[in-house]
């Protein structure tokens, strides 16, 4: 969910929860309650109409940086440049 809503932001496009849970291959109850957990976890947010989620600040820069790394060192902590 979290690589779907990244690449979606990165097109300036946003998620609706239904299309989301469609995108993960998640029925719409478990992917309704995936969405409560990442809500809670700090790492999604819903927009003001209540259906559409988008990934927090703090979710983008720790997908960036995680994938700025090499494969194999997931203990690398790689800073940004200026």
């Amino acid at each position: 969910m979290l690589l779907h809503l990244f690449v979606a932001m990165a097109g300036n496009i946003v998620l609706s929860e239904e299309k989301l849970c469609e995108l993960s291959h998640a029925g719409q109850l478990v992917g309704r309650n995936w969405i409560a957990h990442l809500v809670k976890d700090g790492q999604i947010e819903g927009r003001h109409d209540g259906e559409d989620v988008v990934l927090t600040a703090t979710a983008i820069d720790r997908l960036r940086n995680y994938l700025r790394r090499p494969a194999g060192r997931e203990d690398l902590v790689v800073e940004e440049s200026a």
